[in-house]
């Protein structure tokens, strides 16, 4: 008995230590959330609008689902924080119940998901999807591997995979091997994210330090430096405007590599491959695709687009804070232009960045929509998605930029979700008086992102010089 109660002291002091010492604003927030929507479960279920196996595991998906954010967000990368060389050798027994708890978490939100989901057969996808999502967050960018499995699974299950190899791996035999396997597995790698001291684990904690400091940087800092491919891309582009000597084209190229669209071509590129490939594979071992629905690019594919699209000028704002001292130093260059022109032409070169993002992103998301086999309708869908993703991608883009920049803390993803959550109902009152929602959906995007940009352009247009930006915050 006494063993357990210091157990569970030790528990709670290292829950405690990890989720509020850091941030308890957010883990607060996070409580009220789930709170509400357990709460919104019960009423329903207590008029009689949810029956008592869909509230079970209504209940148990919302209880999972606000660990799962507990516990990957805070918990995690505080607990690995937690586990430094020093530690783990001065204090063996915390890190005994750092790797406790990392298991016991992961474990608790796989069962309660599989629950919800409403099947066993689920905990496989959920399992492993879980993982990769564990392990990114503790800065192990190999786990994408995991997560792109999970998510693509239905499409791999049927375009790529023989016939037999599913049947056997979706047959109760089949899903209780899997089963114990996946948690075997991600027990012992979870554990290993807990390493005992000595030299390596003392060089190693910096970098998994810094690795996990720039997951959680509020303004979502890309990684320093670029790669051989950005820098193809970006090569030609720097020239060409060089020669041309335009002041609006200089002042983009004052943020940076980082901040030029040409940075997105790499990921635009891998996209398009990876499509490629899904499509070629069946086709040399004897299986083609069939053009037909493909239900998965309903769920996860549309929801990844839109959020790609919808961060698809997240790097501007982290290139104007980053760059002050170069966007100085333009402004006493002749190449800078007159400071009455400087708004004007900043806006216009945000602008075409903007669009040439969102374009290139929404052609390679369709062609490889289309290559997967995608029909009209699921294509219809994501042009619809991708213009909402536009209009909250240049929600903040022009502005006062002298005084604020766009930040990607709380309170925006909070606007960012309501303002996404009208664009939806307003879409749909509309599809209910006659037409196609995908079509009311793009429309409403377009316009709802022309009267942002028009309300940006002028409060720019009125504003200081936006050089160096964010400089009387």
């Amino acid at each position: 008995m006494n063993a357990q109660m210091s157990a569970w002291r030790d528990y709670r002091s290292i829950w405690t230590a990890a989720v509020t010492g850091r941030d308890g604003n957010t883990g607060g927030w996070l409580n009220w959330l789930a709170l509400l929507v357990m709460v919104c479960g019960l009423i329903a279920r207590l008029i009689g609008l949810m029956p008592a196996a869909a509230f079970a595991r209504f209940e148990a998906g919302a209880a999972a689902g606000w660990l799962v954010l507990i516990w990957m967000v805070q918990f995690l990368p505080a607990s690995i924080l937690m586990n430094s060389a020093s530690n783990a050798r001065l204090v063996p027994r915390q890190r005994r119940r750092l790797m406790q708890m990392a298991v016991g978490g992961w474990v608790l939100i796989a069962a309660g998901l599989t629950f919800a989901c409403g099947g066993w057969r689920f905990f496989p996808l959920i399992a492993t999807y879980l993982l990769g999502a564990a392990l990114m967050r503790a800065g192990m960018r190999q786990a994408l591997v995991l997560i792109i499995t999970a998510s693509n699974w239905p499409l791999i299950s049927r375009r790529v995979l023989p016939v037999e190899l599913v049947q056997a791996m979706t047959s109760r035999p089949g899903l209780a091997i899997e089963s114990v396997a996946l948690v075997l597995l991600s027990a012992w790698t979870l554990m290993r994210l807990y390493p005992a001291g000595g030299d390596r684990h003392l060089d190693d904690h910096g970098k998994v330090a810094a690795t996990i400091k720039r997951v959680e940087s509020r303004e979502m800092a890309p990684r320093q430096g670029m790669s051989w491919g950005s820098r193809l891309a970006y090569g030609p582009a720097l020239r060409h405007d060089c020669r041309q000597r335009r002041p609006a084209a200089m002042l983009m190229h004052a943020l940076g590599p980082a901040g030029h669209w040409t940075a997105w071509v790499v990921g635009a590129a891998t996209i398009l491959a990876a499509a490629l490939a899904l499509r070629l594979v069946p086709l040399l071992f004897g299986r083609p695709v069939a053009y037909g629905g493909s239900d998965w690019l309903l769920g996860f594919g549309m929801s990844m687009a839109t959020f790609m699209v919808m961060f698809s000028t997240a790097h501007l704002g982290y290139q104007l804070r980053k760059t002050g001292g170069e966007q100085a130093l333009l402004r006493l260059t002749p190449l800078a232009g007159g400071t009455a022109l400087l708004n004007r032409r900043l806006a216009a070169g945000l602008l075409k960045t903007a669009l040439l993002c969102w374009g290139m992103l929404v052609g390679v998301i369709l062609l490889s929509a289309w290559l997967i086999g995608a029909n009209g309708e699921i294509l219809a869908r994501y042009v619809g998605f991708c213009c909402l993703g536009g209009q909250l991608a240049v929600t903040g883009l022009l502005g006062d930029l002298g005084r604020a920049l766009p930040n990607y803390g709380w309170p925006r993803f909070m606007m960012l979700g309501l303002q996404a959550a009208c664009n939806l109902g307003i879409a749909f009152a509309l599809s209910l008086l006659g037409g196609v929602f995908a079509v009311w959906l793009a429309l409403v995007g377009i316009i709802g992102a022309v009267l942002i940009l028009v309300l940006g352009w002028r409060r720019m247009m009125a504003s200081g010089p936006a050089f160096p930006a964010g400089r009387m915050n």
